[in-house]
C-alpha cells in the first residue's frame, strides 16, 4: 500500500517504523540485539523502513551519553555519521508541532510519566503516517500504548515478511 508522509520525499510503501532501540542496536556492534536488528537491511532493499524524526534525537542522546552507566560513549562525530548511515536507507517521518503537543498532552492526561513518552511519540508517528507496523525491542510497552498497531521484534518481522 502506498503512503504519503509529511516528511518523506516521495510516495513509498513503508513496511514498518523502526523504534529508536532498533536503530541503536543496528549501530552498536557490541549490542546484544545488533545482529537481528542489522539483518533487517540484509535483503538489499527488500523492505522499506521509516524512522520518526525525533527518534534520531533519542538515539543520538543515548549513543553520546557520558554518565557512569553510559554503555556506548560515541563521540558527536561518530554518532552523527552513524545516524547519517541509517537516515540514508530509511524514510524520515514525523508529527506536526500541533500533533506532537497533543500526544504529550494526552500522555500526561492519561497519567503517563517518564521516558515512555518517547514510545508514545513513535507510535503517534506511525499512526499519523499510516504505518501499521512498529519494529521494536520493547514490544510490551508499545503494544500497551498502541493495541491497534502490529508491534514486533526484528526477528518476528523477518519471519512474518518471509
Amino acid at each position: 500500500m502506498k503512503r504519503s508522509t509529511p516528511f518523506a520525499s516521495a510516495i513509498v510503501a513503508i513496511d514498518a517504523l523502526l523504534d529508536s532501540n532498533v536503530v541503536i542496536a543496528m549501530l552498536v556492534e557490541a549490542h546484544e540485539h545488533h545482529a537481528p536488528s542489522s539483518n533487517l537491511f540484509a535483503d538489499d532493499g527488500r523492505w522499506q523502513f521509516a524512522v520518526a524524526a525525533h527518534s534520531f534525537a533519542e538515539a543520538y542522546s543515548t549513543l553520546t551519553r557520558r554518565t557512569e552507566r553510559a554503555p556506548f560513549r560515541f563521540t558527536p562525530e561518530e554518532a552523527r555519521a552513524a545516524l547519517d548511515s541509517i537516515r540514508a536507507i530509511t524514510i524520515l517521518v514525523g508529527l506536526t508541532p500541533a500533533r506532537t503537543y497533543a500526544a504529550i498532552r494526552d500522555y500526561a492526561q492519561g497519567g503517563g510519566i517518564g521516558a515512555r513518552l518517547y514510545d508514545r511519540l513513535i507510535g503517534e508517528a506511525a499512526v499519523a503516517n499510516g504505518i501499521g507496523r512498529i519494529v521494536t525491542w520493547n514490544v510490551g510497552h508499545m503494544q500497551r500504548l498502541f493495541p491497534n498497531i502490529d508491534v514486533m521484534t526484528p526477528e518476528r518481522f523477518a519471519r512474518v515478511r518471509d
